[in-house]
């Protein structure tokens, strides 16, 4: 009886553990956890524990000691421990599950502390950025259309211009010409809403402090940007705040920019909103600052993956 009470504890504890991961698999929960590259070994992992709690269950143990006048494998048959690794592994994990909100609430956010530097993010992933272009719920700017942060210098044309015919005047017209239509042909890559406006995420924002090319693309555009609100000390500023996951949940640190409106917004604290602008960039220091200048701040719904990476 104790060995069949043993057994029921531990098949139930690996099941409710591989259950616990297929079913945050099959309801896309898992997406607010995971990176997308290690979400298949999430659903691996599940069904491996389930079908490990099956053939436990199933299988016949077998009630001979294997050292003659003791059992020293006492484990599999102690019905107390199976009750232990019940309430220590599964039981916590399945409330978790359940009572989970899938997100961070703003003091979980304040302790982690903000990345504002692009310097400190991964660099742009031009396979990525090639996948997400596809899907309008994740908008992204081709890097190859960007030159990423490549020098001016070394993706310009090697041909030479032409000499000029009849002054000065043709070469300047020329040049001008041409430089109109390499920003035409970069803007044309730039997500859109249905308005018009450029969509953008927090991090391109971030990664325009570091690229030049990036800074030409966004300057006197009108963009929108979609974000949590973390209110700031002055009422009409505020910082529209992303988690950015490298590998999972566990390591995710939000990223943010700074937001000025023409007034006071009122908007619950971290509740999603989409921010409509222009942003500017200001120098500090050695490097330069994004300010996204606000005309209007509406409530909107979270997007498909509130995690950015």
């Amino acid at each position: 009886m104790r060995t069949w009470a043993a057994k029921i504890f531990n098949g139930i504890t690996l099941l409710g553990l591989g259950g616990v991961l297929i079913a945050f698999f099959i309801n896309g929960r898992i997406d607010q956890y995971l990176h997308p590259q290690f979400r298949l070994w999430e659903l691996a992992g599940g069904i491996g524990f389930c079908v490990a709690g099956a053939i436990y269950l199933v299988t016949k143990k077998s009630m001979d000691c294997c050292v003659d006048g003791q059992c020293i494998h006492s484990n599999p048959r102690s019905p107390v421990r199976g009750m232990l690794a019940l309430g220590v592994i599964t039981v916590p994990l399945v409330a978790g599950a359940v009572l989970s909100k899938d997100s961070y609430d703003q003091q979980a956010i304040l302790n982690r502390g903000f990345v504002q530097d692009a310097r400190a993010l991964p660099l742009r992933n031009v396979a990525k950025d090639a996948t997400a272009a596809t899907n309008p719920n994740q908008p992204a700017i081709p890097s190859e259309a960007l030159g990423g942060d490549k020098d001016e210098s070394a993706s310009a044309p090697s041909i030479e211009p032409p000499l000029p015919q009849d002054g000065s005047g043709n070469t300047a017209s020329q040049d001008t010409a041409g430089q109109d239509s390499k920003d035409d042909s970069s803007a044309q890559y730039l997500p859109r809403a249905e308005d018009g406006n450029v969509v953008l995420e927090v991090s391109d924002l971030l990664y325009s402090q570091s690229e030049e090319s990036l800074r030409k693309l966004f300057t006197g555009k009108t963009i929108e940007v979609i974000g949590q609100y973390l209110p700031g000390a002055d009422k009409s500023q505020f910082r529209i705040v992303r988690m950015f996951i490298w590998c999972c949940a566990a390591d995710a640190r939000p990223i943010s920019v700074p937001v000025k409106t023409q007034g006071p917004v009122q908007i619950a604290d971290m509740s999603w909103v989409k921010v409509i602008g222009q942003p500017e960039f200001e120098p500090n220091g050695d490097h330069t600052k994004v300010v996204l200048k606000a005309a209007q701040v509406l409530p909107t719904d979270p997007p498909a993956e509130a995690m950015l990476y």
